[in-house]
């Protein structure tokens, strides 16, 4: 088989060029082309099974001519864009492309994509004849554009939970035995089945091609039927399954998902902690409480019915959570090594894994050992978080903004509970510590620079040169320039 590679970027070039050898693919020869002209030359002297083509490379006016080419002389496309817009998709409609990829690449989507034409092709080298790629075309474009209006199809659509078996499930239904004739066309990580004629609502069919998938794959599947409702047409029911679809992030794999009255717009979900549960959340992990932490999350993310809120506002809520967790880490001093990996698995899996309640799950458990190692951390480095805090004010008394909530966040404990500990521990107050430590610096800048008193209020977190003599006024009973000179005066007395 013949690959050629029409990439602009000459490292991206290299690097697909290197994947594809680095896999077991059935590609003998390999071409680059950095231009159109480049890819036109080769395509038409080389005719090559497959193309891989960067479409931002292609200048509208040479889009017909480049389409033509391609037509005539390529069997299977692999499309590659930047730009991830609903042009570059019906781009890749058009020309039938075997997946589109959106750039930065991932080297597992390549991969999935070669070993996706790899199968195309029968031991004599030929393409064999494909279902819903070749044949057709009306009905790939039915799903993206509104250019015709079918009310009598039944759309399905067939995702399994991890997409490395998209394959396969494309595979299984091309080869099902449904009822009736059934219409496959392969997707991104799923597969659309239109079929013209099926009995009743398709939900019995759905269910018995689910349990025989079953008997030969461990691998979940989830169906969203839409059964024609005399209105609708294709696009729009594939959009509405596209919707549907999404809720298995709330109610799993294993479904046939049929469209319900409660199917609504998603509910709204604030997607950020608010103050008080921030404030919850702190005082959980100072307290090492893991099981108030599981109570928490299993309140929070457990149980939900429609309708649902967005996936994406869901994972935004996760990885506000998270924000809280890294605090705590960084004050623990856990986020290195073993725990920091732990902690960026876990944020991938908040990301991209698609069942919300292994997220769950795979949180709890973190929390579980990072408590566990947060405690024991507590124990043998003697973590004190008056120190932490007096260290943190220490590095930031110049700064006229400096809070007690400040000084609190850094110290991993709720402003209230800080000042509690402080007054305890040192015997003052933050605001009194503060002063104090203001003052001894504005002293020895007195006696040790020629600063002027503005310059001096400035450095020492006073604001104001007004503001600065009012303080050492109340305090020491004298003014900065009397101070100065009281301490010149004794310097240069004879001793």
């Amino acid at each position: 088989m013949k690959l050629v590679i029409a990439e602009r970027d000459d490292k991206e070039r290299e690097a697909i060029r290197w994947l594809v050898s680095a896999y077991s693919l059935p590609i003998e020869q390999v071409y680059t082309a950095a231009t159109v002209e480049e890819m036109m030359a080769l395509l038409e002297r080389e005719a090559p099974e497959l193309l891989y083509v960067e479409l931002d490379m292609i200048p509208y006016e040479q889009w017909g001519k480049a389409a033509s080419c391609i037509r005539l002389f390529c069997q299977r496309v692999i499309a590659a864009t930047a730009e991830a817009t609903f042009a570059r998709a019906k781009q890749a409609i058009d020309w039938q492309c075997v997946d589109l990829l959106v750039k930065p690449l991932e080297p597992t989507k390549l991969k999935q994509a070669l070993r996706t034409v790899a199968s195309f092709f029968a031991g004599d080298g030929r393409c064999r004849p494909s279902v819903g790629v070749g044949g057709y075309d009306d009905d790939y474009r039915s799903l993206f554009v509104d250019d015709r209006v079918d009310v009598s199809t039944h759309v399905w659509l067939v995702q399994a939970e991890q997409p490395a078996f998209s394959s396969e499930v494309v595979r299984f239904l091309t080869n099902y035995p449904f009822r009736r004739r059934a219409r496959v066309l392969p997707l991104t990580y799923m597969a659309a089945c239109l079929f013209p004629e099926l009995p009743g609502d398709g939900k019995e069919e759905a269910w018995k091609m689910l349990r025989d998938w079953e008997e030969d794959h461990h691998e979940p599947l989830a169906v969203v039927i839409m059964p024609p409702d005399g209105r609708r047409s294709v696009r729009e029911r594939y959009q509405a399954a596209r919707r549907l679809l999404e809720t298995t992030f709330f109610i799993g794999y294993r479904q046939v998902i049929a469209p319900a009255p409660d199917d609504g717009p998603w509910r709204h979900l604030d997607p950020f902690l608010t103050p008080e549960e921030q404030r919850q959340w702190i005082e959980m992990l100072e307290r090492f409480d893991h099981e108030a932490v599981k109570r928490w999350l299993q309140r929070e993310f457990s149980d939900w019915t429609p309708p649902f809120p967005s996936p994406e506002m869901v994972r935004t809520r996760l990885t506000s959570i998270l924000a809280q967790i890294r605090r705590f880490m960084k004050t623990y001093r856990l986020d290195r090594g073993a725990t920091e990996r732990e902690y960026m698995r876990l944020f991938q899996e908040i990301l991209y894994n698609p069942v919300l309640y292994r997220i769950v799950q795979e949180l709890i458990l973190f929390l579980y050992r990072l408590l566990y190692e947060a405690r024991r951390a507590d124990t043998d480095a003697r973590v004190d978080a008056i120190e932490r805090g007096l260290r943190y004010m220490e590095a930031h008394f110049r700064d006229p903004s400096l809070t007690l909530e400040r000084a609190a966040a850094a110290a991993g404990r709720s402003p209230a509970y800080f000042s509690h500990l402080l007054s305890k521990k040192r015997g003052v107050t933050f605001r009194q510590w503060l002063t104090n430590r203001r003052l001894e610096e504005a002293k020895r800048l007195l006696r040790q620079t020629d600063l002027s008193i503005k310059e001096i209020a400035e450095q020492t977190g006073f604001r104001t040169a007004h503001y600065l003599t009012r303080v050492f006024k109340a305090e020491l009973n004298r003014t900065p320039t009397a101070y100065r000179d009281e301490q010149r005066s004794y310097r240069s007395s004879p001793r």
